[in-house]
């Protein structure tokens, strides 16, 4: 509804109170100067009812409950559709792998696609359910289709889809003008365009809609709403399939910390050679120094490490490790893990003085 001066509802109401039709009405406030959609905004403030005074029709107002509803609806939207982006972002980087890419940006991705699954599967029953929930409220009480709060965070979404429409194609044609484009890139654009596209076309769609009497609000919502599902279940699959299951996951972890264990007895034996001119006999001479506190369990419980020494310069660190250090490594593309590869079960680390990682 096109907002109107005070003056202009004071003037409908009195009009009709005296017995004008509409016509009448608009054509004076036309030659006044008043534009056809402030008119038509004022004048459905009345419905057409035989009676002698102008009857209101129910107007739409703002609650806390609606406002609650909106706003949580929204961020769930936005918070759901930017998950779902970084999702398909991380497939394609895994799928098609640049080799210009660090190890570290490699390594991120196993953590930015659990994440990205965690949020979708928290994010999206919540979108979907807010929606199903509003538009059956909307369905039973057409008037809140003009809910102040509604309308505006909508607008704001279609700004907001529109202004990443605008930045993803500029982005794609500078880098065509560049020569920069590539097969992962160009995917990534459209992942971008797929998703800003499908949110400003929806919402758009559902302000047109609101022009239009009888129209059906709910089935178009429960279409967009089981493709955004649909969409979803598939990448939060192929997700699941490429990311470690939550068992393999901690025990790569575990991995992790034994080899910084050894990597810290290391540097406490190189530092007792420099300063005592020999490698230290065991274990239990180089954790009896003031103020040192070695790692000499492992961490989940199994054996503890193990420390040899094999000649004047040479020495062994042992420990058992629950996963082989190649396979992550194959899997994820990544340069071999050096001298702390390591494959399942027992393993020893043979080391010289003056050795590097």
């Amino acid at each position: 509804m096109a907002s109107a001066s005070p003056e202009l509802e004071q003037f409908v109401r009195d009009a009709l109170m005296r017995g004008h039709d509409r016509q009448q009405v608009t054509q004076a406030l036309l030659a006044a100067g008043w534009s056809a959609e402030q008119i038509r905004g004022v004048l459905d403030g009345w419905a057409e009812v035989d009676f002698a005074l102008p009857v209101p029709r129910p107007r739409a107002s703002l609650s806390a409950r609606e406002a609650f509803l909106y706003l949580l609806l929204f961020s769930a939207l936005y918070f759901f559709a930017w998950n779902l982006g970084s999702l398909l972002f991380a497939l394609l980087e895994h799928a098609l792998p640049d080799p210009a890419d660090a190890q570290w940006q490699v390594m991120r991705l196993s953590g930015s696609i659990r994440w990205s699954i965690s949020a979708l599967l928290i994010a999206f029953p919540v979108f979907a359910f807010l929606s199903r929930h509003l538009a059956h409220d909307v369905a039973r009480n057409p008037i809140k289709r003009l809910s102040p709060i509604r309308r505006w965070l909508t607008y704001l979404t279609l700004f907001a889809a529109a202004a990443i429409l605008i930045g993803d194609l500029t982005t794609l044609v500078y880098n065509l003008l560049g020569g920069e484009l590539s097969l992962r890139f160009v995917l990534k654009v459209a992942v971008v365009a797929a998703i800003a596209g499908t949110v400003f076309g929806h919402y758009l769609r559902d302000l047109r809609r609101e022009e239009v009497a009888g129209a059906d609000q709910t089935a178009t919502g429960r279409r967009v709403l089981w493709a955004a599902g649909i969409v979803t279940a598939l990448a939060v699959a192929a997700g699941v399939w490429v990311m470690d299951s939550p068992t393999r996951q901690r025990q790569l972890r575990l991995d992790e910390a034994r080899i910084g264990d050894l990597q810290t007895l290391e540097m406490a034996i190189v530092a007792w050679r420099n300063e005592h001119e020999a490698l230290p006999p065991d274990l239990d001479a180089l954790a009896a120094q003031p103020g040192v506190n070695l790692p000499r369990r492992d961490p989940d419980g199994g054996a503890d490490y193990r420390y040899r020494r094999i000649d004047a310069t040479h020495y062994e660190l042992c420990a058992g490790f629950a996963t082989d250090s190649g396979e992550r490594r194959v899997r994820w593309r990544l340069p071999p893990a050096g001298q702390w590869a390591h494959p399942a079960g027992p393993h020893c680390f043979r080391r010289g003085v003056g050795d590097k990682d």
